[in-house]
Order: C-alpha cells, then structure tokens, then sequence
C-alpha cells in the first residue's frame, strides 16, 4: 500500500474544488446530489476530517475542510471514487467523471477562514445568470438554495450533522446573534464582490493567506515535494529549474565535477542521490527522463525517492539546496 503523500500535513485547512471532466456537469438531479452529500458526510466521519463549508454547483463542488490526521489525500480519493462509481453506474457515463485531480489550497487561519465560508456560500449567485439579477433576488435564490452549507449557518433549524459551525463563534457566543451578523456578512457581497478575498485567491495557486503565509506554505510544500504522482494532488508551484542548473549546484555542494553526476551507475554515492531527488521535485521531467539523464533506470529513481527519507543527511542537503534555488528566483516554467 503506498504511503500517504509527504504534502499533507496535520491540522491543515484546505479550499478544495473538484470539476467534471471537460467541464461537464457532475450533478444531474438532486438524487445525485443527495448522494454526494450522504457520502460526503459519510466518508468526513470515517476519516476524522472537519468540514466547514460546502457547495455543489452543476459541474463542480467546494469544500473548506481541517485535516487532524493529515490525511486529505486520502479522504480526497475515497469521496470522488465513490461518487463517480455511482454516477457512471446511474447514468449509464463511460470514462472519467471528474477533471484530473482535486485541487486544494492551504487556508491560512482567522480572517481568511471565515472569508473562505463566504466565498463558498455565495457560489450559486455569482454566476452567469445571476449577473443582472436585483440585490432581492440574488438573496432569494441564495436562501432558496439546498446544496450548501449557507442554510446552517443562516438557521438554527437547517444545521447539519457533518459540518462544523465553529466560524460563528467569531460573532459572539449567542447562537441567534451570531447568525444574524453572518447573514449580514454574506449578504454585504451579494452584488459587489469580496476583493481582498478573490486578490488572496489570485495570489497563489496553492495558497489562500498573507504574503508571509504564502511565502512559507510554498517553503514547505516545496520542502516536502517527492516528485511522485501524489504530490500532483495540491497545485504546487509550476515553475521548475533545468536539470544542468540541478546539476551545478550539486557539483559544488559536493566538490565534483557535473559529469560524474551523469556518468552511468551510482558512482557518485550521495551526490547523485540528492541530484536525482532534486531533479524529481523541482525538474519538468519524467522519472525515466531523470533516470537517463544521471545513467540510472526509472525504477532507481523512485528507489533514491523512497530511501530518502531514511537518509537524513541527505535529504537535509535536498532541502538545502531547494531552498537555495528558491531564493535565486528561477523563472523557469512548465
């Protein structure tokens, strides 16, 4: 059984959405979206994950989740292959039903969580159709709306079981009171938009906080990278950095010469090691073009990935030098 992806990590909080594939929609009926939402609630308690908030649209959902158990890939890949096990049994759909993997933010706590809830909740009318419609109507069809979490939040009376409405003790500890000044919260974006949140959102691909929030989150993810097919499931940075600049630095971390790093066999002992987990975090390469690169196989490559972890000198000089290609602010991109 393959290990969980090295990118999650305990107590994170996560904007994640999931779309169909080419667009298409996933929802075709409230009957499936009743189901979604049973499984939703389902797998949120056999993982131990936190929901804060949800929406489902026609083609694609969003959810803001807590992981305790840093295990978000993991939920991720239950969910999606339950539901899309249905949908294609129900409606007779061949091939993929969602879009490539899910993407996930990390959320940076306070002032950004309870603006992630908003964000969500305000979906179903800041679409198209919604463009020319009046501040009431907008507010009708947004309290009208069943598939989100909004209706717990606005009443009482519309809590679910699954979800955390922890958010709401931001407004106070009466439970009345603290739903009316979310309603009111949500209400004040109905027409215009939320630019401090949608500037954040813009801001990063994989990160939704301040600049030193961001800043940081990219440190550690790209600390954390393994080069494997997992790590596709949080949208990592897209710049890379060529195999000769890998290379280099390498050569003179270790005092040798770049071509004993390309040379045929494991001659160059650690050296290579840290190049080769280099090149799978940060280069534009498949593992069998690394592996030609530094005259090892594929399957070598994925061997230095998987023993990493147990070397901690090395993987200490990986991190290093990360790091220290960060700072240089390679332009290089995919």
């Amino acid at each position: 059984m393959p290990r969980p992806p090295r990118i999650d990590f305990p107590d994170a909080l996560y904007h994640v959405t999931s779309r169909g594939n080419g667009r298409a929609d996933i929802f075709w009926n409230d009957q499936d979206r009743q189901r979604f939402v049973g499984q939703l609630a389902h797998h949120l308690q056999l993982a131990g994950v936190v929901l804060y908030a949800y929406v489902l649209m026609d083609n694609h959902f969003h959810l803001l989740l807590r992981t305790p158990r840093a295990n978000l890939s993991q939920f991720m890949q239950r969910l999606l292959t339950a539901y899309a096990l249905y949908a294609r049994y129900k409606h007779r759909r061949p091939g993929h039903v969602f879009q490539g993997r899910f993407k996930a933010k990390v959320v940076e706590d306070d002032v950004y969580l309870l603006a992630a809830t908003r964000y969500i909740h305000l979906n179903p009318v800041k679409i198209a159709a919604c463009r020319r419609m009046t501040r009431r109507e907008r507010l009708d069809r947004l309290e009208a709306y069943a598939w989100s979490s909004y209706g717990g939040y606005a009443a009482l009376r519309k809590a679910e079981e699954f979800v955390s409405y922890d958010v709401l003790q931001e407004y106070g500890r009466d439970a009345g009171e603290a739903r009316r000044q979310y309603r009111a919260y949500v209400k004040a974006c109905l027409l215009e938009d939320d630019g401090p949140m949608l500037a954040a959102m813009a801001a990063s691909r994989y990160a939704v906080g301040s600049p030193a929030f961001i800043e940081k989150t990219e440190a550690r993810m790209e600390g954390r990278r393994s080069g494997r097919v997992q790590d596709r499931d949080l949208d990592l940075p897209r710049w890379t950095v060529p195999l000769a600049e890998i290379d280099a630095a390498v050569s003179r971390r270790y005092g040798i010469d770049p071509e004993v790093l390309r040379a045929h066999g494991h001659h160059a002992g650690p050296a290579k090691a840290v190049a080769v987990a280099l090149a799978s975090r940060l280069a534009a390469a498949t593992g069998r073009a690394i592996g030609l690169h530094y005259g090892i196989g594929s399957s070598a490559v994925r061997a230095v990935n998987r023993r990493l972890a147990d070397r901690p000198e090395s993987l200490e000089v990986v991190q290093s030098l990360v790091q220290h290609l960060r700072s240089r602010k390679v332009k290089y991109t995919v």
